[in-house]
């Protein structure tokens, strides 16, 4: 049996869609904090070795935010809408300029976080 996204509820899409965001910035924020504490208390000899990964992970906060983001505000809020749609038809990934751009910019918050945690827990050198 397969469920296709028009035959689910509009208010549980709508509950998902919130959840991501929420979800989302809890975690995102938090490891943000841990990571400027752990960089506060390392002792390493150059700025960018100590605050680099801070940098990093500050970034990737508000870049991986953004699509969930606009998600909530344009398909709950109905802001913009349909001017700054982000999917057109039944596509499963953003297919107009400004979906495929917020797409783009939380691929780049992902590999900025993960750079950013690699470097604060120095996994090369485990």
């Amino acid at each position: 049996m397969q469920l296709t996204l028009d035959q689910l509820p509009k208010e549980l899409n709508d509950m998902f869609y919130a959840l991501e965001l929420f979800l989302s910035g809890m975690l995102l924020t938090n490891i943000f904090q841990w990571t400027y504490g752990k960089a506060k208390r390392s002792r390493s000899e150059t700025h960018w070795e100590k605050w680099g990964p801070v940098y990093y992970v500050g970034f990737a906060v508000p870049t991986s935010l953004a699509m969930p983001l606009v998600v909530v505000m344009v398909y709950i809020g109905d802001v913009g809408y349909p001017s700054t749609e982000i999917w057109e038809g039944d596509s499963l990934l953003p297919n107009t300029p400004f979906g495929i751009s917020l797409y783009v910019l939380k691929f780049l918050g992902t590999i900025s976080f993960m750079i950013g945690v690699f470097q604060i827990v120095d996994l090369k050198n485990k």
